[in-house]
């Protein structure tokens, strides 16, 4: 048993959370629109969420799965997991996120295992965030 609470934050700022998930398009080439737009149509009805959801614990993309009886009686963190979601903010759109996320979670690490100093691990990650970005 467990619970979901927002992530926590210093008295003059906000909580938030970083968003990512999955997207889904369809070619500009295809010559199967109406097959890829009924796929993309059944993958995202609710009931097929629902059963999805039910499955593997993902994380709804429709709001009002969050509070289903079906999905709450098995996941009852979910409705608390809503408020998390709707204060996030999507993950940059860089190309090098996964090396700059690793670079934060480094020195995240470093600072809550009390191996450096919050404030020294916070202004290493921008550097060598800035220096990865070239910036």
């Amino acid at each position: 048993s467990f619970a979901i609470k927002p992530m926590i934050h210093a008295p003059e700022h906000a909580s938030g959370a970083c968003q990512g998930g999955w997207g889904m398009g369809i070619s500009a080439t295809t010559k199967h629109s109406e097959e890829a737009w009924e796929v993309i149509r059944f993958f995202t009805s609710e009931d097929t969420q629902r059963k999805f959801i039910l499955e593997t614990g993902y994380v709804p993309s429709l709001t009002s799965l969050f509070n289903d009886p079906q999905i709450v009686a098995k996941y009852n963190h979910y409705p608390e997991l809503l408020k998390v979601v709707e204060s996030s903010a999507l993950r940059p759109p860089i190309s090098q996120y996964a090396q700059a996320s690793d670079i934060l979670q480094r020195y995240l690490s470093a600072a809550f295992t009390g191996k450096m100093q919050p404030e020294k691990a916070m202004k290493a990650a921008a550097r060598e965030t800035r220096a990865l970005l070239k910036l």
